[in-house]
C-alpha cells in the first residue's frame, strides 16, 4: 500500500484482498461484514489494460458503437482490429463503421428477441470479449 492508501502491484500474479467494514465490532467477527476480492496482475502492468468500449445494454432496434481501447484512452481506438459476434448472433448484427475502420456498430434486432450476445476481438495474440444485453424499448 502506498502513502495515499492505494494498493500498488509489485509483481505479476494473483492476490486475494479481504475487507471488513470499519464500524463493526472487530472483536466479534460473527457481526462483521467481510468482502473478498480476487485481483489478477498481468505481467505488463505498466501498460494500460485493454477492453472493448461501448454500452453494456442496447435497446431493441437501436445502434451502439464498440471499439478496443486502452483504459483511460476511450477516444483513441486501437488500430487494425477485427471484431465479431462470438455468440448470440440472433440478437443483433455487427458491421464496421464506414468512416472509422476500428469502430464497430451493433444493431440490436427488431424481432423482440431479448438476450445476451458476446463481442470478441483479438489484438497482439490476446482475445478480448464483452457481453452485451439486448433489452426492451421500455
Amino acid at each position: 500500500m502506498n502513502d495515499n492508501g492505494h494498493l500498488v502491484a509489485v509483481a505479476a500474479g494473483n492476490a486475494l484482498i479481504k475487507m471488513r467494514l470499519k464500524n463493526l465490532d472487530a472483536d466479534d467477527p460473527r457481526r462483521a461484514v467481510v468482502k473478498e476480492f480476487s485481483i489478477t496482475i498481468n505481467e505488463n502492468a505498466d501498460e494500460a489494460p485493454l477492453y472493448i468500449y461501448g454500452p453494456d445494454k442496447v435497446r431493441l432496434d437501436r445502434y451502439a458503437n464498440y471499439t478496443l481501447v486502452a483504459e483511460g484512452h476511450e477516444n483513441e481506438p486501437l488500430a487494425d482490429i477485427v471484431m465479431s459476434i462470438q455468440t448470440g448472433e440472433e440478437y443483433g448484427t455487427l458491421t464496421q463503421d464506414k468512416e472509422h475502420k476500428n469502430v464497430y456498430v451493433l444493431h440490436a434486432n427488431k424481432q423482440n428477441k431479448l438476450g445476451k450476445l458476446v463481442l470478441a476481438t483479438n489484438y497482439n495474440n490476446k482475445e478480448y470479449a464483452k457481453t452485451v444485453e439486448i433489452i426492451p424499448l421500455w
